[in-house]
């Protein structure tokens, strides 16, 4: 009795270890299947849909327009009419430097182009030497007139035309001057190139500027309209048309943007192009430097 139940033990043993090699063996199956397939799905899942892990794009809001106010000319700055943070119209003027010297060279000038004596002495000679030559004209009718007198009048007339000539050209540089010496004095005032907000003044009056200064004199940002730079993939980007409405997402809100630029350049670093966004902000409610989202639509 003994006996038999140890030889029923070993087969159950047996039983026990043959099943369970069993399920060694599947489980060694399964894996290896999935090791060798999970690539394959996954190049399947990136290849089909390439987006699908990533429905949106992020980026930041920033000014339209970032413009460093300078001058070519090395003077003091006479006058600054600006403030940081002030807001400034197109043409509005920002501030001023040194203008003494532009100022006397300009009276002086239009005092020049003012000037006609030149002119009215020519004038007055002309009118001399045309009278002369028809007294001429009427002697030589009797042939009481010498030919050399003739000739003498006529050159004499034309000479006398020619220095009215002169003199009406010499007048002619002299407007020219003060408007070259008008133009100087315009390029010492420095105007706002478009609607937008002072966001630095860097020197005060007094002080040199100009020239070769590595600090600009202000900085001036356009915050009507903004922009959005984004960097999408070629299969995203490139089907997306220029001029065309988009939605993006700011602070909680729905933001309505038009494209204005899609590169004709892939990045080869990244394998994405760049795609720019103009944002209308009359109110200035949108604040540059915020976040701002763009939903991809998977391909």
């Amino acid at each position: 009795m003994r006996l038999l139940v140890n030889e029923q033990s070993d087969k159950d043993r047996q039983k026990q270890m043959i099943n369970l090699g069993r399920k060694k063996q599947l489980v060694a199956l399964g894996a290896r299947a999935i090791f060798v397939l999970a690539p394959v799905v996954l190049l399947s899942v990136l290849t089909t849909c390439p987006y699908a892990l990533a429905e949106t794009v992020d980026a930041f809001l920033e000014p339209y327009r970032t413009v460093e106010i300078s001058s070519p000319f090395r003077d003091r700055l006479d006058a600054v009419h600006v403030k940081d943070g002030e807001t400034v119209k197109a043409g509005q003027l920002l501030a001023e430097l040194g203008t003494r010297v532009l100022l006397a060279q300009r009276a002086q000038a239009k005092d020049a182009a003012a000037f006609h004596g030149a002119i009215d002495s020519a004038k007055a000679l002309i009118k001399m030497r045309t009278n002369r030559l028809v007294m001429l004209q009427e002697l030589d009718k009797s042939g009481n007139a010498r030919p050399q007198e003739m000739v003498t009048a006529q050159t004499e007339l034309s000479i006398a035309r020619s220095q009215l000539q002169s003199a009406v050209e010499e007048q002619q540089l002299k407007k020219l001057e003060l408007a070259v010496i008008e133009a100087q004095l315009e390029e010492k005032k420095l105007r706002s190139p478009f609607d937008g907000v002072v966001v630095k003044v860097n020197r005060q009056v007094t002080e040199l500027v100009g020239g070769g200064d590595q600090q600009p004199l202000m900085t001036l940002v356009q915050l009507d309209p903004l922009k959005a730079v984004f960097h999408l993939p070629q299969a995203v980007a490139y089907p997306m048309a220029k001029s065309k409405a988009v939605t993006l997402e700011g602070g909680g809100t729905a933001i309505t943007g038009e494209i204005e630029y899609i590169s004709p350049v892939i990045n080869a670093q990244s394998g994405t192009v760049e795609v720019r966004i103009r944002i209308p902000n009359p109110q200035h409610k949108l604040i540059s430097g915020g976040r701002c989202s763009l939903a991809i639509t998977p391909k």
